[in-house]
């Protein structure tokens, strides 16, 4: 989520100046993982923070002692990185100006190949799909 959100503050900064392209250097696959790593960095100290404040008997707490910060660390890049390059290849099916492939190739060759309200129902059913598992599958 981290990421997503860091990537689209580049959005949010020139639709706040009236300026278009509104997807620039964050919206390219080598933005988006430099971001996604960021995030993912900054998360992982979030939570060994968030961590010390959590009640002695908590789950959470007790679960995040018993396993390595280095394990952590690598959980929180991959989870960054995974946002930040899903966030470059979900945009670049909507929008026509990125350039996903920057700085090697300019153009975006995915815009329009499926319309924005499938890709919005796709998305918004393998949440629920996702959820569902997650209920089904979570630890009691």
């Amino acid at each position: 989520m981290a990421a997503n959100v860091l990537i689209d503050v580049e959005v949010l900064y020139y639709l706040s100046r009236d300026e278009l392209p509104l997807h620039r250097y964050l919206h390219t696959y080598l933005g988006g993982s430099v971001v996604g790593l960021i995030a993912g960095l900054i998360m992982w100290g979030v939570v060994l923070i968030v961590v010390r404040w959590m009640p002695a008997g908590s789950r959470w707490k007790t679960r995040l002692s018993q396993t390595p910060k280095t394990r952590l660390l690598n959980q929180s890049l991959l989870a960054g990185l995974i946002g930040g390059v899903s966030h470059v290849f979900l945009d670049s099916l909507m929008h026509d100006d990125m350039h996903p492939f920057w700085p090697f190739t300019t153009g975006n060759t995915l815009a329009g190949i499926i319309s924005v309200p499938a890709l919005h129902i796709g998305l918004g059913l393998l949440g629920l799909f996702a959820m569902i598992l997650w209920l089904l599958l979570r630890e009691p």
